[in-house]
């Protein structure tokens, strides 16, 4: 397996590195899941088990911004997998709240029979960055 730190910062929460199980076109604070593979991809949904939240340095660092982010297939992903972390919110969360994965791996709010990634910290609408207690199970 390939791994490469060079300028990554090191975020001090429990982390896993894994290989991406398809190319991913930004995985940046993202929830992941496993494919049938055993490799990640983002949660499309809160229906499958969760790994955890992709870092901010997970992917390609370009300094262009254009392609940040990306992974190709069999590429790493940096996993935070307990503690607190961000998540980008596909909707609006409440603090306070159950999150789970929507449609691209982005925070969503947790139904019954969902799996849980954490809960809210923060209040946040869509597109920003929702500050989750990741603590996961299923709701």
């Amino acid at each position: 397996m390939n791994r490469n730190f060079n300028g990554v910062q090191i975020n001090q929460s429990a982390t896993i590195v894994e290989q991406a199980g398809a190319k991913i076109e930004d995985c940046r604070n993202r929830i992941m899941v496993y494919d049938d593979n055993g490799n990640v991809v983002p949660a499309a949904d809160g229906t499958k088990p969760i790994v955890g939240v992709a870092l901010i340095e997970s992917g390609l660092n370009d300094i262009s911004g254009k392609d940040s982010g990306s992974v190709e297939a069999g590429g790493d992903v940096d996993i935070q997998i307990k503690d607190i972390g961000y998540i980008l919110a596909g909707a609006e969360i409440a603090k306070g709240t159950e999150v789970t994965a929507g449609e691209g791996g982005l925070a969503a709010v947790a139904k019954a029979g969902e799996y849980v990634v954490g809960i809210a910290l923060t209040a946040v609408k869509e597109n920003e960055y929702c500050r989750v207690q990741i603590t996961k199970y299923k709701k």
